[in-house]
């Protein structure tokens, strides 16, 4: 006979001894029970002082929690062109530097990508790296013909900023989207979705944000748009993001060979409860970088810098992380 696994779980299909009590015993345990009870309710009714003197204490931690919100904040000196800081959960604006006005966005373009790809597609379908893909600017290590499936080139898009990655991805998810060009296809999706989400001044030309000639930029759109689409993706979507969280990854193609790609955010151990980031840098952009992290108790703080350098990107969003963090405390 096998032995129960679970021998602390008392049978109840048999009726035990112990549940044969006589009637009258147990009328009578019934009584006992109740009187004490009213005894207690009679003689102590009044609430020990200790636990008078506590209830004040308890209303305070539980208004303390409440109004641990941020605050507005102001007189932070960034380099940055425009710079949007919003909180998630209180839809409110803690910091603006001229976040209507459309610049380039270089790479953060590359979060249309890889969203577009996600609610398209199913992420563990594999794709075959095509030679246009190599023939991106930079290099990623991918070599044309090998295998990979959608989730390992958006991980390679968003942590190190592939570009070999990220035209794969618009070039294989465009095929199902249209009998036109793939490629054409994505990027005409994201400027469409990029409607549909609200965000009109986003605009598209390619899905890398590499700038199209000296003059054109590859995508363009203000801070606020940029900071609300970072929202979308971090409310809707978190999982887009976790892989940018991490220093390095390592992605693998469908023969077993892998890549090793480092995160272009230089600073991700320097923001707490990183939820997500994407930089970006081109000629025309300069240094951009968007980033959302938790200020604690679930309370999302997305903060958003535009036209810096390619150094002063990092430390403008840490100048706005740190007043952040100030108006709290």
């Amino acid at each position: 006979m096998t032995p129960d696994p679970y021998p602390h779980i008392i049978d109840t299909h048999e009726p035990s001894e112990k549940n044969k009590f006589p009637l009258l015993i147990q009328f009578g345990v019934l009584m006992f029970i109740l009187v004490g009870i009213f005894g207690v309710l009679f003689i102590g009714g009044e609430e020990p002082e200790s636990a008078q003197e506590q209830l004040p204490t308890a209303q305070q931690n539980r208004a303390s929690v409440t109004d641990s919100v941020p605050q507005k904040i102001d007189a932070v000196n960034i380099t940055g062109t425009a710079a949007y800081v919003w909180d998630v959960r209180a839809q409110r604006v803690l910091f603006e530097k001229n976040s209507y006005s459309e610049l380039p966005l270089a790479s953060i373009t590359k979060l249309m990508t890889a969203l577009l790809a996600y609610e398209l597609i199913e992420q563990d379908i594999a794709t075959t790296v095509s030679i246009n893909a190599i023939r991106q600017e930079g290099s990623s290590g991918l070599r044309a013909g090998e295998e990979l499936d959608i989730n390992e080139l958006t991980e390679l898009a968003l942590i190190s900023s592939s570009n070999d990655a990220a035209y794969e991805l618009a070039a294989s998810v465009g095929e199902i989207l249209g009998e036109r060009d793939g490629v054409s296809q994505f990027v005409t999706g994201m400027n469409i979705r990029a409607g549909e989400l609200g965000l009109e001044s986003l605009e598209f030309k390619n899905m890398t944000g590499l700038d199209v000639s000296s003059s054109q930029a590859g995508a363009v759109g203000n801070a606020q748009d940029v900071s609300f689409l970072m929202e979308y993706i971090v409310v809707n979507h978190p999982e887009i993001l976790i892989p940018t969280q991490k220093a390095t990854t390592r992605v693998y193609n469908s023969a077993g060979e892998f890549h090793d790609a480092e995160n272009t955010n230089d600073v991700i151990d320097q923001i707490p409860n990183l939820l997500g980031s994407k930089t970006g840098f081109t000629d025309l952009a300069g240094g951009n970088l968007t980033i959302v992290f938790d200020l604690g108790l679930n309370r999302p703080i997305v903060v958003t810098v535009l036209g810096s350098t390619r150094e002063e990107r990092f430390s403008d969003v840490l100048k706005l992380v740190a007043a952040v963090q100030a108006s709290v405390e």
